[in-house]
């Protein structure tokens, strides 16, 4: 009974993770320079990858989930040209450190 109370207390207070951390410092990106074999590079393959108004999209993202207590997340998504270079990139993150790095 006591093994079983403790499994059950381990289990309510984890926390789950999907996809792969990665640096927000994108001053390495430049639209219409950087390629996808470039991205590839920096980051490794896509979490998700998708169309938007016909073009192609890669998403890179970074999930934490936690039973009790804050969740967080980080999405940088890119938007690439006919010949594979960046036409456009965003990134999104309710981290808090990256939340007050962006507000300053």
């Amino acid at each position: 009974m006591r093994a079983l109370s403790l499994i059950l207390a381990m289990t309510m207070a984890s926390c789950a993770t999907l996809g792969k951390d990665f640096s927000s410092q994108l001053d390495w990106l430049e639209k219409d320079v950087t390629t996808q074999k470039d991205v590839v590079m920096v980051l490794g393959k896509p979490y998700a990858v998708g169309s938007a108004t016909g073009s192609p999209t890669w998403t890179y993202g970074y999930y934490t989930y936690n039973l009790f207590g804050d969740s967080y997340f980080k999405e940088l998504k890119f938007f690439w040209t006919k010949s594979q270079r960046v036409k456009q990139y965003s990134f999104i993150s309710s981290f808090p450190e990256e939340l007050a790095s962006m507000r300053q």
